[in-house]
């Protein structure tokens, strides 16, 4: 597909904080396809920070959902006032396709399951979902199979830009716990049934500052349940880790990650970020899969049991109550040993500029 004198292309994905990161790669590969045109990315607000001074990305719209119909229909406007002639929807639903169409831009792609959904006629190029593949290559795929051409159709790595403002304050945070390494763990999800049980975090807390000479640094997202988990688990340490309760925005989380040695905790955003600015990662999954979800880096490794609640064609939950049978049944020996080789592995340098 030749796509003739496209100058201001628009990307959407109206999705979580996590989904939005995962789009970076493709940004870079259209920045590198279409290299002198304007490229505005349409996310939801909260999402934002995911694309703070990317250098693929000339805007960041964010819409605020639950405005009502007069505010829907003035981002609307916002967006047809920017005339684009190339608009890529990569979230299913009404809100994306009827926004794309609202453009007017000659080229409209989307996503669609098949060609009787009404959203359909929103786009005159259409994308289908397919296979069972991470989440950064569905977005390649879906271009090809709709067929793009890209520059690079290969996904790269994710794109997180941490500010040397917000490093310098990450570095100041943690000196106190320096010269020791530091892991960052982020323990918790707002979704409390991708947690670990929080007495084996607290096991795995205390055995890396008693017996591995590791200084922790904990954090947690800003809502109740989250921070409640998270201060059982800090409850339960016998030794004391920096912990910062919920009172760091996603930008400063993002810093912390950048300037500590390595991650551990659950399938959140904060697990993608900590991937995206280049430390070793091992993550903790359960109902959800890695396979689509992973953390996107070589120095990434996932802990998982084969469940019922993770089997795509069982369409059945696990036993569970606060902890999923699943994630329960992953060892505190277990994270230990893939502790053990995260540290060994070294930082990736400065992948953000990439």
């Amino acid at each position: 597909m030749e796509l003739q004198n496209v100058r201001r292309l628009a990307v959407f994905k109206l999705r979580n904080i996590g989904d939005v990161l995962m789009i970076t790669p493709v940004l870079r590969a259209l920045r590198e396809t279409f290299p002198g045109a304007r490229i505005t990315a349409v996310v939801n607000a909260g999402t934002e920070a995911m694309l703070a001074n990317n250098p693929h990305v000339d805007e960041v719209l964010a819409y605020e959902r639950g405005g009502g119909f007069w505010k829907d229909l003035a981002f609307a406007r916002e967006l047809r006032r920017r005339r684009f002639d190339l608009t890529i929807g990569f979230t299913e639903g009404q809100r994306t396709a009827w926004n794309s169409l609202l453009c007017g831009a000659r080229y409209r792609v989307g996503v669609v399951k098949d060609n009787r959904e009404r959203r359909h006629w929103a786009y005159n190029i259409r994308m289908f979902p397919v296979g069972n593949m991470h989440e950064v290559e569905t977005h390649f795929a879906m271009l090809a199979n709709a067929g793009f051409q890209l520059r690079n159709p290969k996904p790269g790595p994710l794109c997180l830009v941490v500010p040397d403002d917000l490093r310098a304050w990450a570095r100041e945070q943690l000196a106190p716990l320096r010269p020791a390494r530091i892991v960052h763990v982020h323990p918790v999800s707002r979704w409390l049934w991708k947690c670990w049980t929080p007495g084996s975090m607290a096991k795995i807390v205390d055995w890396l500052q008693t017996r591995r000479d590791v200084r922790v640094v904990i954090t947690s997202g800003p809502a109740e349940k989250e921070g409640e988990m998270a201060r059982t688990i800090v409850e339960q340490c016998r030794t004391l880790p920096l912990f910062f309760d919920g009172n760091l925005s996603l930008s400063q989380t993002a810093a912390i990650s950048a300037e500590s040695d390595g991650y551990f905790g659950v399938d959140t955003a904060p697990m993608h970020m900590a991937a995206a600015v280049g430390v070793p990662v091992v993550a903790l999954f359960g109902p959800t899969h890695a396979e689509n979800w992973g953390p996107w880096t070589p120095l990434g490794r996932v802990l998982a049991k084969p469940c019922v609640c993770n089997d795509p064609h069982s369409g059945q939950r696990c036993d569970w109550s606060r902890t999923r049978a699943c994630l329960a049944a992953i060892t505190v020996q277990e994270a230990q040993a893939a502790l053990d080789e995260l540290l060994t592995m070294r930082k990736i340098i400065s992948p953000s500029v990439i």
